[in-house]
């Protein structure tokens, strides 16, 4: 008799649990099915925060909720949650009273916030700041470029195909990530 259950009749055909990490969009709907309170480390009538704990895969979460008032919307109440991943050293830190990981100042690593439609998606606080920068950087190339042309007096046919490609070959070309 061999030891490999496939050849012994047995099949381990069960799917293993997914992350949330690998997924792009997370509906409300599995969020609420699959997290677990653990401990809630700060309430009040303006924020939360609570670890929680994933069902299928055991992983735990900082789980941050703003709620405040939307005046201008004619009073409703709004309620804004974010999700980032804690590692297991920062889970028992945080059950056996460390400081709070404070929201949006401690929060560098990716996490899922809430999004149109029920849905939570990752946002990455780093990429975002890279993003910002670069294109802070295309703004006032295209800035200088164009005030450089202004500039020259010259806005016929063979300076504007000049400028143009100065352009293209600084920019990536579209549908293109750089």
């Amino acid at each position: 008799m061999d030891d490999k259950p496939e050849q012994a009749g047995l099949t381990s055909s069960a799917p293993l649990p997914v992350s949330l990490k690998q997924l792009r969009l997370v509906s409300q709907v599995e969020l609420t099915r699959r997290l677990e309170p653990v401990k809630t480390l700060k309430e009040d009538e303006l924020e939360m925060y609570r670890v929680v704990k994933d069902r299928e895969t055991g992983e735990h979460y900082l789980h941050f909720a703003a709620f405040h008032i939307h005046v201008a919307g004619g009073g409703v109440e709004e309620e804004y949650h974010h999700l980032m991943p804690l590692d297991h050293d920062d889970v028992i830190a945080l059950a056996l009273g460390s400081p709070l990981f404070v929201y949006p100042e401690h929060w560098t690593i990716a996490y899922l916030r809430n999004g149109p439609d029920g849905g939570f998606v990752w946002y990455d606080p780093d990429g975002a700041a890279n993003e910002e920068t670069e294109a802070a950087e295309t703004e006032k190339f295209l800035r200088e470029q164009l005030l450089e042309f202004r500039a020259s007096g010259k806005y016929g046919e063979e300076e504007v195909r000049r400028l143009l490609e100065s352009i293209d070959q600084r920019l990536p070309p579209l549908g293109e990530p750089e």
